[in-house]
């Protein structure tokens, strides 16, 4: 008779697209900071296969070589469900380490049964980090988001949404949703908000949990410069489909965004500042309002995927 370990509690997908040294470097963290048995899954994007140095340095890790998804981090997030056999899975960005004791902490903060999805606290080595004067991890009612994952404590936090460097999730509502909505482009900024937001709509709670610590020590972009204007143009555009999707293309949170925008623009010091700001404002924004009359609808979208994508995950999650 075969005897078969019990799948692991926990899961840990990391996504990579280029950056081998940081990936390298956050899974040595991994093999040294982990305390629990836990299942690690490794999506590389690039064009050539690193498997072969993976498994000399990491052996038992799931490497999945997808040169497909080069460009689509929240389609190698989805590719990683496929692997996934944890009853919680998280995510880690390939440039974080992480901290002694987060696997126990993200364990500990679904203890809970009501607990459908962690935000982990993620600290970006910047004074003042470590303190946030408003409510963290909201999403208000001009469309703006609150951030504050840097914040030390110990006690879990009701939050609207996390950050995509260090999220966990339940097995059993990554399946009911069909998994990350996949077409957010660019920098994929807003994939992370997107999902922990459908997870509240499902009636699911969301906290963030300070314990469950990593350090987040920025790699640069394939493409461009963090907060290029490429960056900002992704953000203005992925921002409007995130509100459009959660609350409806009629929502008045959508229009009270944009005007904050303008009057964020107008406010600035100096003439040329203003008027870049603005140009790029209204690039955004025209962009942004096609993408919400292709991606979203007059009323709020089911928060449930549908289609072969979704099918698939929930079929592997099912298992």
């Amino acid at each position: 008779m075969t005897l078969t370990q019990p799948a692991p509690q926990l899961t840990v997908c990391v996504v990579t697209y280029s950056r081998p040294d940081y990936l390298a470097r956050c899974l040595s963290s991994l093999r040294k900071n982990l305390t629990l048995r836990v299942q690690i899954v490794v999506v590389d994007a690039t064009a050539k296969s690193d498997r072969a140095a993976v498994a000399a340095r990491f052996p038992g890790i799931e490497y999945v070589h997808a040169p497909q998804l080069a460009g689509w981090m929240t389609r190698s997030r989805n590719k990683a469900l496929l692997y996934a056999e944890g009853d919680v899975i998280a995510f880690l960005d390939d440039d974080v380490v992480i901290r002694r004791g987060w696997d126990v902490a993200v364990l500990r903060a679904f203890a809970d049964s009501t607990v459908q999805a962690v935000g982990g606290r993620t600290c970006n080595d910047v004074p003042g980090d470590d303190t946030y004067d408003r409510p963290i991890g909201r999403l208000l009612d001009d469309g703006t988001l609150t951030a504050g994952f840097g914040v030390r404590g110990t006690r879990l936090v009701e939050i609207d949404h996390g950050i995509g460097a260090n999220m966990s999730f339940r097995r059993a509502i990554l399946a009911q949703l069909g998994g990350f909505r996949d077409d957010y482009p660019g920098t994929a900024m807003r994939e992370d908000t997107d999902m922990f937001l459908r997870v509240r709509r499902a009636g699911g709670r969301v906290v963030f949990a300070p314990d469950a610590a990593v350090d987040h020590l920025p790699a640069p972009h394939v493409r461009g410069k963090r907060f290029d204007v490429r960056y900002e143009l992704y953000g203005i555009r992925n921002h409007m489909v995130l509100l459009a999707r959660d609350q409806g293309a009629s929502s008045p949170t959508l229009r009270m965004w944009a005007a904050s925008r303008f009057r964020q623009g107008v406010s600035l010091p100096t003439l040329r500042r203003r008027l870049k700001r603005l140009a790029i404002l209204a690039i955004g924004l025209m962009w942004g309002s096609f993408a919400v009359l292709r991606c979203a609808k007059w009323h709020p979208l089911p928060a449930e995927r549908s289609g072969p994508s979704a099918q698939r995950i929930r079929r592997a999650l099912s298992r």
